[in-house]
């Protein structure tokens, strides 16, 4: 996991004051090209990638699906997914399809399909084929807990730069993208709750971070709520769901101003607590957010409560983990030198003057 000391998340989570590029960013077409011989599983993974669960219906994405004999029309697309029957033993032709993409330096994924109707023989051999160094997923579209073991994790990891448009245009990413930008955020107000918390062991910095917690906190975890409004592929206009989404963002600002009560004023002692609750905060915020997409209705009390506390004790172990790696020092004070007057020696007396 990532170090306290990443501070490029936190920064550039911190710049995020205009929304509109978060809107450009998830609003920009993001092409898909699924290519494969016939009967390898293209239209059905087609259709699993634009299922919204949600609403049981299909969206428009912008995909290309073609066979082999057509690959070229994949070629302006942001990510080709080279979709194989692994049932079969030949990819001869798809073998030298992957060699000219990796020649023209296309950003491409190979996904073995199927893999439920494959022998353990040769499952063996498929894992021994180099396919160019091209990213391999395995898995089945029939099988939702094989896409998300694997198909899944391997498209994000390709597209990392692009993860609110891939979940925006194609619902079959939008939880792993919606966990994604949860974590990534209760470990940035984790990590900035523990750099405040070091300053405050120094008594003249401790009102200032206190101040600066709450801003930067609650700056965080409004961004990522429209993150997940925009990733959940819901309007980009906050008034149509800030009746919703505002009694949600409220809770985690008094669980926050509750910590600090508790433990701000606890210098050093206070400083792991401190950023338990501020990774369980925010998780449980970002939690009761996708629970309301996918279910319409809030989180009640108890099961909130129940949230708070699985993310509570997770919070504590990132908090262990985090603060073994961190290190702080005290600022060194450097005091101007004086400089002493010169010491007159006085003559020697002459014998004269006995």
């Amino acid at each position: 996991m990532a170090r306290w000391t990443d501070w490029g998340n936190i920064w550039a989570t911190l710049k995020e004051l205009d929304v509109r590029p978060l809107v450009e960013e998830a609003e920009q077409p993001f092409v898909l090209a699924l290519v494969g011989a016939p009967q390898a599983g293209k239209s059905s993974l087609l259709a699993a990638l634009c299922k919204d669960e949600r609403n049981q219906s299909h969206v428009l994405a912008p995909v290309i699906e073609v066979g082999l004999d057509q690959a070229t029309r994949a070629d302006g697309a942001d990510l080709i997914i080279l979709v194989l029957d692994a049932t079969r033993d030949d990819f001869t032709r798809e073998a030298q399809l992957v060699a000219e993409w990796q020649r023209a330096r296309r950003n491409l994924i190979i996904f073995y399909n199927k893999m439920d109707a494959v022998p353990e023989a040769q499952r063996v051999r498929l894992s021994t084929h180099a396919w160019a160094g091209a990213p391999v997923a395995r898995g089945s579209v029939y099988e939702p807990q094989s896409l998300t073991n694997s198909f899944i994790p391997c498209v994000m990891e390709r597209v990392k730069e692009r993860r609110l448009a891939l979940a925006r245009q194609y619902p079959l990413f939008r939880l792993a993208v919606a966990r994604a930008l949860i974590r990534e955020t209760a470990l940035a107000n984790a990590s900035y709750a523990l750099g405040s918390g070091m300053a405050g062991i120094v008594p003249a910095l401790n009102v200032p971070f206190n101040v600066a917690d709450m801003l930067v906190l609650t700056k965080n975890q409004a961004l990522m709520v429209y993150k997940l409004v925009l990733a959940l592929g819901l309007s980009t206009s906050w008034q149509e769901h800030i009746v919703e989404l505002g009694s949600v963002v409220g809770v985690g600002f008094v669980w926050r101003q509750i910590a600090r009560q508790l433990v701000g004023l606890i210098p050093v002692w206070g400083i792991v607590p401190k950023v338990a609750v501020a990774y369980a905060g925010t998780y449980a915020v970002g939690e009761a957010v996708v629970y309301w997409y996918y279910t319409g209705h809030k989180l009640s009390g108890q099961k909130m409560r129940e949230v708070y506390a699985d993310a509570l004790a997770r919070g504590k172990q990132v908090a262990q983990e985090i603060a073994t790696h961190a290190t702080f020092r005290l600022p060194r004070v450097s005091l101007p030198r004086l400089s002493l007057p010169a010491r007159r020696r006085c003559p020697p007396r002459s014998d004269q003057s006995r």
